[in-house]
């Protein structure tokens, strides 16, 4: 496994980190944010000012701490085992949680194809469990295949995007565009807080280039340079479909539209253009899955050699995947189960709900972290980085603080229960 023709270089570790952000968040978000109208777009743009911010933030960290793990690795070395470990359950938790959501959202898109799919709840639960089984038994096959399925889906998606986004143009009322004012009685700082979830879930996995850190060629220069390169490229397609979408579809249709890419491309390319879109968005919601799956593995394996996850966690098979990629499986299908219901809708934003605010947590140490750090490294840093990086790191913190306190009390709630139970579990592995 830590052979150099096993490593991974810049392109697949940029695919990726683009391949982990560019699913069921960018494919379904147009009709989710449809009731607040074009504000969305100002949430989009902010929302990547944030994540440039953080992209820049796990970049340094993972060039002044080149070890695997991301998000656990880093607050681990500020603040210690125990919050190391919590920052590894929470981001455990919510790559198998917020992986239902993919699985959830790519149904959604193949029940345009077949509706029975949704409807008939034997059928679904199969399906599903399948489309699980599926890509744990691909992420077993060791880092090399996975992460080369990754760099072909990584292609097959990002294209039609693109394509719509370039051609959509010629379909837009620009007189509506900068119109942005909300279809809802919120005033816009409401409407942005209550988007916020759905448009920071578009970019959940920006980090994910730290995690394999172990299996990365030159990590000091190839995950910083992936990191910055998978948001740039992915805020690109996120920003320009935003556009496009919503000065093509009346925001009447756009609120009850399943697919808005795939409406987006009837109007462009007619019938046969909707279809390529429905292919080529299954593949990218579920390449999606495929990435997280192997990051669900990748997170404890880390945290179990340094002694804070069960040392079953840190075996591997005799293709260096983590036998603990199954754990990660299971748990998913048991989320699954007991949360499907025909409306996935409601799951997918639920369970994106509850990905992102298990997810924050992790950024907010790590943001700290970096502050801590380009404090305590002062001396190291050249003229340019003793004034950037203070202001990255405020905005770092400023944003993802604002994402949790914004969440609401519910969801607060949830993820305080989520974390407080990882005390004991925490005690038994240090036992």
């Amino acid at each position: 496994m830590n052979q150099d023709n096993h490593k991974i270089g810049l392109v697949k570790a940029t695919s990726l980190v683009a391949g982990n952000m560019i699913g069921s968040g960018v494919l379904l978000a147009p009709a989710i944010l449809a009731p607040y109208g074009n504000i969305s777009i100002i949430g989009w743009i902010l929302t990547t000012i944030g994540a440039l911010a953080l992209a820049l933030v796990f970049s340094k960290l993972s060039m002044w701490i080149p070890k695997a793990g991301g998000p656990y690795t880093f607050a681990r070395h500020v603040f210690g085992d125990f919050v190391g470990f919590q920052m590894a359950w929470g981001y455990w938790i919510s790559s198998w949680c917020g992986s239902v959501s993919l699985l959830v959202g790519g149904m959604q898109y193949m029940s345009i194809f077949c509706p029975d799919l949704i409807a008939n709840q034997t059928f679904a639960i199969t399906f599903g469990l399948a489309i699980i089984a599926l890509f744990t038994f691909i992420n077993t096959l060791g880092m090399k295949e996975s992460i080369f399925f990754e760099v072909i889906i990584v292609i097959i998606k990002i294209l039609p995007l693109i394509v719509i986004a370039f051609f959509g143009i010629f379909f837009v009322d620009f007189s509506k565009t900068f119109d942005f004012r909300s279809i809802n009685t919120d005033s816009a700082i409401s409407s942005l807080g209550a988007m916020a979830s759905v448009l920071l879930w578009a970019f959940i996995g920006l980090e994910s280039a730290t995690i394999p850190a172990g299996n990365v060629e030159n990590p000091k220069r190839t995950i910083p340079l992936a990191t910055i390169n998978g948001v740039l490229l992915t805020a690109f397609v996120y920003i320009c479909g935003a556009i496009v979408i919503s000065g093509m579809i009346p925001q009447a249709e756009l609120i009850v539209s399943k697919a808005p890419y795939v409406d987006a491309a009837k109007k462009i390319f007619g019938h046969w253009g909707s279809i390529a879109m429905i292919v080529t968005g299954i593949i990218g919601i579920y390449g999606s899955l495929n990435g997280w799956i192997l990051i669900q593995g990748q997170v404890p394996y880390a945290a179990a050699k340094e002694g804070l996850f069960p040392r079953y966690f840190a075996q591997t098979n005799k293709n260096g995947a983590p036998v603990g990629v199954w754990v990660g499986s299971v748990l998913m299908a048991i989320v699954f189960l007991a949360t499907y219901q025909p409306s996935l809708v409601n799951l997918t934003e639920l369970l994106i709900d509850v990905s992102v605010l298990a997810m924050l947590l992790p950024y907010f140490y790590s943001a700290i972290a970096f502050c801590y750090l380009a404090v305590t490294k002062k001396e190291t840093l050249t003229t340019s980085e003793k004034i950037l990086l203070p202001i990255v790191g405020f905005i770092s913190i400023i944003y993802t603080f604002a994402a949790i306190f914004g969440s609401g009390e519910k969801l607060i709630f949830i993820s305080t229960i989520m974390f407080l139970v990882s005390v004991p579990f925490y005690c038994f592995c240090k036992k």
